[in-house]
Parts: C-alpha cells; sequence; structure tokens
C-alpha cells in the first residue's frame, strides 16, 4: 500500500497530513555546510503533487497561527465560555464587559483559531494544562492554555517547512566518485611536486646551527638595506655580542 498523498481533489484528515510530514521530515539530512539547512536525497524528495497539497497545507496553518484582528470575534468566543462561570451570576453588565475586556486584551496577540480550540477544552474539562474546573480560568490561564495548544502547530508548520525547503541531491555512482577520487589525488601528487619537502631540524645541535644560519641570512639583509650610519652601528653591535669581528659596510 503506498504511503504518499492521495490526490489533490481528496480532502485530507489531520491525520493523514500529520503522518506524512512526520514521515517526510524524518527523512531529511543535515545539510553538510548550511547548518540551518536541510537536504534529503532525490528518490526521497517530495512529489509534484505531494509538494502542492503539502504547500496547501503551510497555507492552512499559516492562516491559523495569524494574530486576530477583531477583537469583537474574541469576545464572541470568551463570553461563551464565561456563560457557564461566574458571568452572570450577580455580576452588572458593566462588571461583566469589564472582565470580558481583561480577556480580550490577554489575548490580543494570539490567532482565533487557538483561541476557540482553548475555549472547547475549558467547556469539556480536558484542558492541556493544570487548571482547577470549579473556578473560571483567569486571563493569564486562558492565555497560557492557548499558547500551549499552538505548540504542535507550530512545530507542524516548522517540519513542513524544511521538508518544502530541503535541497534535493542526487546520489554519486560509483564512477562519480572514483572521479572525484582520482582528481583528489592528482592535486596532492602537484601539491608535493610543487612544495618539495624540507628538512626539519631535530636534534639541539641541529636547532642552534638553523638559528644561527637564520641570524647570518638576516644581517646580510640589514647590510643590504642600510643605508645610514645608525644602522651601521647597529649591525656592529649585534656581529660583537656573536662574536663577529666584522663591521658594517
Amino acid at each position: 500500500m503506498s504511503n504518499r498523498l492521495p490526490s489533490t481533489r481528496t480532502t485530507l484528515t489531520p491525520a493523514q497530513v500529520e503522518a506524512r510530514i512526520s514521515a517526510l521530515h524524518g527523512r531529511l539530512e543535515v545539510h553538510p555546510v548550511l547548518p540551518t539547512r536541510y537536504c534529503v536525497r532525490r528518490d526521497r524528495a517530495v512529489s509534484t503533487t505531494e509538494r502542492q497539497q503539502l504547500s496547501a497545507v503551510a497555507e492552512r496553518l499559516n492562516a491559523e497561527l495569524s494574530a486576530s484582528s477583531n477583537p469583537a470575534h474574541v469576545d464572541t468566543v470568551v463570553t461563551r465560555v464565561l456563560l457557564g462561570f461566574e458571568q452572570g451570576r450577580g455580576r452588572g453588565d458593566d462588571e461583566n464587559e469589564v472582565l470580558v475586556g481583561e480577556y480580550v486584551s490577554a489575548l490580543k496577540a494570539l490567532p482565533l483559531a487557538a483561541i476557540h480550540a482553548a475555549a472547547e477544552r475549558f467547556r469539556s474539562g480536558q484542558t492541556l494544562r493544570p487548571w482547577s474546573k470549579r473556578f473560571r480560568p483567569s486571563p493569564a490561564e486562558f492565555a497560557a492554555e492557548v499558547r500551549e495548544g499552538l505548540i504542535p502547530l507550530r512545530t507542524r508548520l516548522l517540519h513542513l517547512r524544511r521538508v518544502l525547503d530541503a535541497e534535493v541531491y542526487d546520489v554519486p555512482t560509483a564512477a562519480q566518485r572514483d572521479e572525484v577520487a582520482r582528481a583528489a589525488e592528482a592535486h596532492l601528487q602537484r601539491m608535493r611536486q610543487a612544495e618539495p619537502r624540507r628538512h626539519r631540524p631535530e636534534t639541539p645541535a641541529e636547532i642552534a646551527r638553523a638559528h644561527e644560519a637564520k641570524l647570518h641570512e638576516d644581517l646580510a639583509r640589514l647590510r643590504e638595506a642600510g643605508r645610514g650610519p645608525e644602522i651601521g652601528r647597529l649591525i656592529a653591535r649585534i656581529d660583537s655580542r656573536h662574536g663577529h669581528t666584522g663591521g658594517a659596510p
């Protein structure tokens, strides 16, 4: 049985979408150069049909995660939730309006779909976060419940974007691997020929002679570059410190 998504004309169930996104995300590999990107083998990448379907899912998730632009809609949702609690029990209309306003203010930056979902959980008593069912949820508790419900949606959208943005690559053939190996070996050979191996001094006597030779080389360069009396006296002082009798030119 194929595990690909149904035809574009078929309405996908949330379970189908979740399963497919999870399967495709599990195929991704971390990009070898860009640590925040992913790649996937061509034979494991999404098909054209799947890309169209998953792009539609991504648009829907983006819409669900967009903050509500109409406070009246949030007001309606909150009012329905509070009807079963303290609202209407000895409170006047003005007090209820102030109370609802506190919820609207706490939820103003959150998506309406997530607020609806959290309201349903409060009505059913099946909340994601601990909550005492004897009391109405406070504005902070309501907002925290909404944010908790957003976590799986944001995770799903993140995985979906990784799948859609993954770089597709072709697995190199054996001949291509051999060609790369030969090119690498040829490059190493050229490097070895261009820079002949030099003997590195290892014993104390060799190291001392190497230092002495370097000093003589530096002094010779100074003599060639020296044109004034100050440089001449400096070279003579260095020669005298190292036991040389010759002066500056």
